[in-house]
């Protein structure tokens, strides 16, 4: 079957699939295959501004340096998809393939997820060779390495390796390569789902292994420190590989500031980390469980504001954590419009309704307020779910066993970090080893 009639076939239920008589060459008519909804309309009026009659020879000059080259029909189609078009004659088996491509995108902006407060306000969009200019405008250097694949084979989506040769592993890179290579999936959209894919063979993974960022200094530094660049066509976060768990609490903005400086945010940082596991579980374990550890007048205290309130300690402490969750996850969710409103709702009218119809205690709606205030110092989204999460296992160990819980989800929780790698680096590694320094011979 000639690739005319072939390509009719494959795009049959396709609306924006047109094909248009553009010449004759030696009594043989000539048509223009392409989706006009991924072609550029000015390109395809350049084209096509003459008389059928014309030289399309003349007409092609216009397009030299483009991509112009001969396919097959399975190269023809993959060109299609991804907005070239497909010169071909009526009964000829192969096609000339022309790029008039126009991807859409929006402009370089500053980072919506991560609020920057000193450095580059740039930030990543979802073209893969406009995030490659901003590395490359951050590192000029010959160093600068890229690898690209193709996964998917549905989307054909491109997958990009970034790494500064003179910092990397090459065995954290090789293995990288022959990870991506050997994914099987009929499509991908996000940089996390391609973290998903590179870790399908680990379970019970809770923390995430990988950093995501929209930020070009963020990677650039990271590049610098040897680690590896993940970057797909499509979506605008780039995944730091190897991440260990202080990576996850540190911001680029702790290189701009005194060292001092950044030292009292690390540890304002980990008092924050401490105080959202567990200072729910603190608040159960010395009002229900160990309240002979108080003081006379802290237990009378406690006790006071739990007067008259009907549940059980860990029932009231569930109900609000729950409840602060709802908010939160409201807040991320609606319009930033009404989002502010909805806070302000269910923060103040509805904490002090509760309050009033005895409830909950006023000494707990303190340690919740303080709880969901250090969720949010947390740098990474990811880890902050994280966080949220592991705050009720701790509050479980308290209610069973009071302060010795506690001790026990603690150990437990550092004994699963212990055991935990990000791509062959232990997880609780204070600071990213490297082989090699730049500079070194």
């Amino acid at each position: 079957m000639p690739l005319f009639e072939r390509l009719k076939e494959a795009f049959a239920d396709s609306a924006d699939y047109a094909t248009i008589l553009i010449g004759m060459e030696n009594a043989a008519e000539l048509y223009l295959c392409f989706i006009s909804s991924l072609c550029s309309a000015q390109r395809l009026d350049l084209l096509l501004d003459t008389d059928i009659t014309g030289d399309l020879s003349a007409r092609l000059e216009r397009y030299r340096g483009t991509g112009l080259r001969e396919g097959t029909f399975e190269n023809c189609v993959q060109a299609i998809c991804h907005g070239s078009a497909v010169i071909c004659k009526a009964r000829s088996s192969s096609g000339m393939i022309l790029n008039l491509s126009e991807s859409q995108q929006r402009s370089v902006g500053s980072p919506v997820t991560e609020n920057v407060l000193q450095g580059p306000m740039n930030a990543f969009n979802e073209s893969l060779d406009v995030n490659t200019a901003l590395i490359r405008q951050q590192i000029r250097s010959s160093q600068l390495k890229l690898w690209e694949t193709i996964v998917g084979t549905a989307s054909h989506t491109r997958v990009a390796l970034f790494s500064y040769s003179d910092a990397v592993d090459p065995d954290l890179l090789s293995q990288l390569k022959e990870k991506l290579e050997q994914i099987q999936t009929d499509g991908i959209q996000d940089s996390a789902q391609l973290l998903r894919l590179l870790m399908a063979r680990k379970r019970m993974l809770l923390f995430p292994l990988a950093v995501s960022t929209e930020r070009p200094d963020r990677v650039s530094e990271s590049l610098l420190a040897g680690k590896v660049i993940i970057m797909i066509d499509g979506s605008p976060f780039a995944l730091i590989v190897p991440s260990v768990y202080t990576d996850f609490w540190r911001s680029p903005e702790d290189k701009y500031v005194n060292p001092h400086v950044t030292s009292f945010l690390h540890t304002l940082r980990v008092l924050a980390m401490f105080i959202n596991l567990f200072l729910p579980a603190m608040y159960v374990a010395l009002t229900s469980v160990n309240v002979d550890v108080n003081r006379l007048e802290i237990s009378l205290a406690a006790a006071a504001s739990r007067e008259g309130v009907p549940y059980p300690v860990f029932v009231e402490t569930l109900l609000m954590l729950i409840t602060t969750d709802f908010i939160t996850e409201a807040g991320l969710r609606l319009p930033k419009t009404i989002s502010s409103t909805v806070t302000m709702v269910g923060g103040v009218v509805l904490g002090q309704a509760i309050i009033q119809a005895n409830i909950v205690s006023h000494l707990l709606v303190i340690v919740v307020a303080a709880t969901a205030i250090t969720n949010f110092i947390v740098i990474d989204y990811q880890m902050g779910l994280v966080q949220r999460v592991l705050k009720y296992f701790v509050v479980i160990g308290a209610t069973i066993a009071g302060l010795l819980g506690i001790v026990f989800c603690l150990v437990c929780l550092v004994i699963y970090l212990s055991c935990l790698e990000s791509f062959g680096t232990p997880y609780l590694t204070p600071l990213w080893h490297k082989k090699k320094r730049l500079g070194s011979s």
